[in-house]
Formats: structure tokens, C-alpha cells, sequence
């Protein structure tokens, strides 16, 4: 009996643990992405108060690409410096920055918040990252933590609309705003240090965690290839994402139902997330790789190119399936080959450096062009980006056939 009392006393321990440590990590990751999470409903009101399509672009190229910059510098250090103090400071800088937008009435003044806000982004998701990447299932976590924020953008992208008509985009980033203050407790639950910081042990050794004794790092040429693929794979996401809702309402789609279209394809898009939740690496990393670009790039196909509420909505449950899968095995993938976080954190940068670069890039392209060369620009991108992370896929699942991984299959 007693006995009994403390499996059950030792067993809700560990689910608060993990639940603490989800939260923490969500909360964190959830302040770089919030941007994200309210580009096409806040460009949208930024083109109806006055900026044009490349101005509004440029203005979440700035906020994403000081993102991306401030999580690649913190790489060397997030071995040394606290987790939790990283997300805390970080989102604490986010939260300035979202305030400064909030009152912003000048494109100079947009610039500045957006650059604030981008660094503190940065930092924070740094630290989640890099305390996700430290526990063997790293797939599983960030696998949540995605669907999660997922369910965050699709009632950003439901409410938001209502909300920010006749271009007030204060009120949207002000919505921003208390969403980044709402996480800040949660970020006490952080780790407060690092996990291993100097001296690997024999799981953090090698490519794939497999102890091999094999030296994978970011300069490892299937590990930059990979890198290099989400990257390309993120320019291809936030060109479409940033003009979501611009372009169906350009292709002749009310645009009174393109926001609820947008959030209603992303909760059900968030089926996705939870598969690979579920899922784990039962079937390693090639095969769910594979599958949630291949259904990602169908999803964006059909949505560029309808013109039909129907089918811009299946375009967007294709996109949003494809996307919430894949992307958890993408940064998961990386994160096997390094306990101690560096190349999770590095592939953050390469992901947020992609997000930064695909506003400015769609702005330009449907400025200059049209949604044809913008439809070819997408599906090209993600198919390559498929192309360049296979390598690293491949090679670590021909590792683990040698030496199975120590991470544990989702229940």
C-alpha cells in the first residue's frame, strides 16, 4: 500500500514537471512567433491605413530577420548562459518593443518597435530551443510546443480581423502585447541552467545521439545542407503566410470570410502537430519528412492558385497539415544531432532568417509580378527544401539502424 502511495506521489511529480516544462517552453517560443502569428491580418490592416505591399513586407522582414540575427549570435552561448534568464530577459525586451508599435503613428516608429521586438524574439525562442534540445524526445516536445502555437494562430486569425478594420493596427499589435506579458510567469518554470554544459556524455556524443562517437555539428556538410533547406522551406512559409489573407480577397474571395478561412484551416491544420506528437519517430525522421512537405507543397499549390472560398479552404488544411507536421521533425532532426542545444538554436536562426526574408520577397514578387510567378516561386522552394534536408534524414536514420536512438517512442 505504501508502496502504492509513493508510485502514484513519484507519478504526479512528473507530470507537473513535464507540464512545467512544456508551458515554460511554449511560452517562450510562442514571443517569436507571435509576429508571425498575426502578419497576414495586421499587413492587411497596415495596406488599408496607407503602406504598400512592399512596405508592409519589409516592416516583418525587420522584425523577423533581428529575430533570426539575435538567435544565430547567442548560439556559441547557450551552453553558458540560463535557459530561463535568456527567456525571461528576451520576451521582456519583446514586450517593450510590441509597446512601441502599439504607439507607433510613423513608418520610422513601425521600424523601431519591429526591431526591438525582433531582438528580444531572438533570445527568448533561443532559450526554448535550446532547453527542448536537451531532452531525448526533442521531436515529441517541439511537435507540441508547434501545435500549441498553432492553436494561438488560428484564434489570432478568427479574431483579429473584427478587430483591426479601417487599418488599425494598433489594436493588433496591442492583442500581441498581452499575449507576451500572459506568458512571462509561465517562463519561471524554465531549467535555470543549461543541461551538460561542458562535458558531453555519451548520449550528447556524435551525429544522432546514437553514440557513435561521430563529431556532427553546424559544419558538418549534411547538417548545413539541412540548415540551409529550412531555410529555404521558411522563405516559402511567410511569403505565403505574410499575404494570406491578401491574396484571396485579391483572387475575388469576400473578404469577410478569408479570416475565419484562415483560422478554421489552421486549428484543422493543427491535426497535423498532433500526429507528430503521437507519432514520435516510430517511423524515423525520412518518412514524415517526406510526406508533410509533399502534403505542404500541395496545400500551398491549391491555395495561390483558387479563387473559390472551397478551395482556398482546402488549400489551407493541406498547408496547414503539411506545415504543423513537418516542421517539428524538421528542427527535431537537427536537435538529434546535439543534446547540448547548438545546432537546435542554429537551425531557430536559419528558420527565423528564411521567415525574415519571405515578407520582403513576396511583397516584391506580387508588387512587380503576379500570383502565377509568385505560385511558381513557393512550390519551387519547398520542393527544394525537401531536396536539401533529405541528406541529414537519410544519414541519421542509417545511423540509428546501427545503434538504435535513445529516444523514447510518444506514448
Amino acid at each position: 500500500m505504501l508502496k502504492t502511495r509513493f508510485d502514484l506521489a513519484s507519478l504526479k511529480l512528473r507530470v507537473r514537471q513535464e507540464w512545467h516544462f512544456v508551458m515554460a517552453t511554449f511560452a517562450a517560443s510562442g514571443v517569436g512567433y507571435l509576429g508571425s502569428a498575426g502578419a497576414p491580418i495586421i499587413v492587411a490592416a497596415l495596406i488599408e491605413a496607407g503602406l504598400d505591399t512592399q512596405q508592409a513586407g519589409d516592416l516583418g522582414t525587420v522584425e523577423l530577420m533581428t529575430l533570426a540575427l539575435t538567435s544565430t549570435l547567442v548560439t556559441p552561448f547557450v551552453t553558458r548562459v540560463s535557459h530561463r534568464k535568456l527567456a525571461l530577459g528576451g520576451a521582456s525586451v519583446a514586450a517593450l518593443g510590441l509597446l512601441v508599435s502599439v504607439m507607433s503613428e510613423t513608418y520610422f516608429a513601425m521600424i523601431v518597435g519591429r526591431l526591438i521586438t525582433g531582438a528580444g524574439s531572438g533570445l527568448a525562442i533561443s532559450g526554448a530551443n535550446a532547453a527542448v534540445a536537451a531532452r531525448k524526445d526533442a521531436t515529441r516536445i517541439f511537435a507540441l510546443i508547434w501545435t500549441m502555437g498553432g492553436a494561438i494562430t488560428a484564434s489570432l486569425s478568427a479574431g483579429l480581423p473584427s478587430l483591426v478594420q479601417g487599418g488599425n493596427y494598433p489594436i493588433g499589435f496591442g492583442v500581441l502585447l498581452v499575449l507576451c506579458l500572459a506568458g512571462l510567469p509561465f517562463m519561471v518554470w524554465m531549467p535555470p541552467q543549461p543541461i551538460g554544459l561542458d562535458e558531453p556524455s555519451a548520449e550528447n556524443q556524435g551525429e544522432g545521439s546514437s553514440g557513435s562517437g561521430m563529431d556532427w555539428s553546424v559544419f558538418s556538410p549534411t547538417a548545413l545542407l539541412a540548415l540551409l533547406g529550412m531555410f529555404v522551406y521558411s522563405v516559402a512559409e511567410q511569403a505565403l503566410w505574410n499575404f494570406g489573407y491578401y491574396i484571396p480577397v485579391q483572387a475575388g474571395v469576400p473578404e469577410e470570410v478569408v479570416g475565419g478561412i484562415l483560422g478554421v484551416t489552421v486549428l484543422m491544420g493543427l491535426l497535423g502537430g498532433l500526429f507528430a506528437v503521437w507519432l514520435g519517430t516510430r517511423l524515423g525522421h525520412v518518412t514524415p519528412i517526406v510526406v508533410g512537405s509533399l502534403v505542404s507543397l500541395a496545400g500551398r499549390w491549391i491555395f495561390i492558385s483558387s479563387a473559390t472560398t472551397e478551395w482556398v479552404f482546402v488549400g489551407g488544411l493541406l498547408w496547414g497539415l503539411g506545415f504543423y507536421f513537418v516542421t517539428p521533425y524538421q528542427i527535431g532532426l537537427v536537435a538529434a544531432i546535439d543534446r547540448h542545444g547548438r545546432v537546435a538554436v542554429a537551425a531557430g536562426g536559419a528558420m527565423n532568417f528564411g521567415y525574415a526574408m519571405g515578407p520582403a520577397i513576396g511583397g516584391r514578387i506580387l508588387q512587380n509580378l503576379d500570383p502565377t510567378a509568385f505560385l511558381v516561386v513557393i512550390v519551387s522552394a519547398t520542393l527544394l527544401s525537401l531536396f536539401l534536408i533529405l541528406p541529414l534524414a537519410l544519414k541519421l536514420e542509417r545511423e540509428s539502424r546501427r545503434e538504435p536512438l535513445a529516444e523514447p517512442v510518444a506514448q
